[in-house]
């Protein structure tokens, strides 16, 4: 036997509250003179003295009370009559003819076997042909919505996807019970990864950790890439030029911190003017002033209360002033990794579908403890209908016992 609240076992030490109460209660009454009671001394004394008889099963019963209120509590999973562990296996596969063709061996063997095989998708769907394959977009949106659909306690889940970029960017996808994770790379994938050429050879471009976080890379500093791995052009070449026009200097210093931090880290070659000059386009641009003329191609971070008459895909607006005592971005010092976010969504670096490695994709899937709702609800049941029965007759037997004590 199981519980899913373990803890609240402990409420059994109160089974020892009736007992107590009833043996204090025999205790605490007095004796009162009265005219007539020389008739009744004699028999009154005879039934007091020690432990009544009739009154053992109503100890009894308020004693199993206590005993089933605390079982309802911690809510006991019973799996005495479970049969011996299933070996059977379930099959969930992404409707994908390369990974189908790939894995056909044993997709066949699972059907002669007569094991159930079902397609990833927004519909619980068998699949008894494989060789019909289905078409389903954006596969990875239902992959938790499938796992759950089709688990069963007992059984091991085989599951088929391939390595898809896109399951970084999901939270963590979790599997009941035992599961074996069968993936493969297209290999007519052809992953370009988007970069801004920083120049001496090094490229700065984006990629996800096993957790699905964006984190900005230099190919030489940080990572190891092929050339063939990247795009024939990047996104940016040379120089970004940055201008950080506010009134206030203090704003003014704190994001030209932020900006020489990002650059020093990642190398990329900010050329940062706190004044305007005609004779430079500039790419970025903070400012709390209202722009009545925009760029397409310029970046603008403009303070909410002046970009709202000026909203476009190239207008960044912050809802505070980037003040310390504004902004809390300020005050965790997470400026820098904003302004990183923001520059790998602006140059599109994370666009590109880059095949996740295995360690990676492994990192999506965790498996947890299936939880028998069905053999826990039918247990508490149960238990909930003796808990009833019993405060019945408890009551019944109470109820009774003050009417012949009050007529005797």
């Amino acid at each position: 036997m199981e519980f899913l609240q373990p803890a609240l076992l402990w409420g059994f030490l109160a089974v020892t509250i009736p007992v107590v109460i009833h043996f204090w209660y025999q205790k605490k009454g007095k004796t009162i003179a009265w005219a007539a009671s020389q008739w009744l001394i004699d028999k009154t004394s005879l039934q007091n003295r020690g432990l009544r008889l009739d009154e053992i099963p109503l100890l009894l019963i308020r004693c199993l009370l206590v005993i089933l209120l605390v079982l309802l509590l911690s809510k006991p999973i019973v799996n005495w009559f479970r049969s011996s562990p299933l070996t059977e296996k379930i099959h969930l596969v992404e409707p994908d003819n390369l990974l189908v063709s790939n894995f056909r061996f044993e997709l066949e063997n699972a059907i002669k076997k007569g094991e159930k095989i079902y397609w990833i998708g927004a519909e619980k769907q068998e699949a008894k042909d494989i060789s019909v394959v289905p078409k389903q977009k954006d596969v990875e949106l239902y992959l938790q919505k499938s796992i759950s659909r089709v688990s069963e306690t007992g059984k091991e889940l085989n599951l088929y996807i391939s390595y898809n970029q896109k399951l970084a960017g999901l939270p963590k996808i979790y599997v009941p019970g035992s599961f074996k994770l069968f993936s493969i790379i297209d290999s007519t994938l052809k992953a370009a990864i988007s970069y801004l050429d920083l120049g001496n050879g090094k490229k700065l471009f984006a990629d996800r950790n096993p957790n699905g976080v964006v984190q900005l890379k230099v190919t030489g500093v940080t990572d190891n890439i092929p050339a063939s791995q990247f795009a024939s052009e990047p996104v940016h070449k040379g120089k970004i030029q940055v201008l950080i026009d506010y009134k206030n200097p203090a704003e003014q210093q704190t994001v030209q911190a932020a900006m020489l931090a990002l650059g020093e880290v990642y190398s990329i070659p900010f050329v940062i003017d706190l004044a305007k000059k005609t004779d430079i386009k500039y790419e970025w641009i903070f400012t709390d002033q209202k722009m009545m003329e925009t760029n397409p191609g310029t970046l603008y971070f403009i303070r909410n209360d002046n970009a709202r008459q000026n909203l476009s895909e190239n207008i960044i607006p912050i809802q505070d002033s980037l003040r310390l005592s504004t902004s809390e971005l300020v005050q965790n010092g997470a400026v820098p990794e904003w302004v990183g976010n923001i520059l790998v969504a602006h140059y599109k670096l994370n666009e590109d579908i880059i095949p996740l490695s295995q360690q990676q994709l492994n990192a999506r899937f965790i498996s947890v403890k299936p939880v028998a709702n069905q053999n826990a609800n039918k247990i508490y049941q149960w238990l909930l209908l003796f808990f009833v029965i019993t405060l019945i007759v408890e009551r019944w037997i109470a109820l009774r016992k003050n009417t012949s004590q009050t007529y005797a």
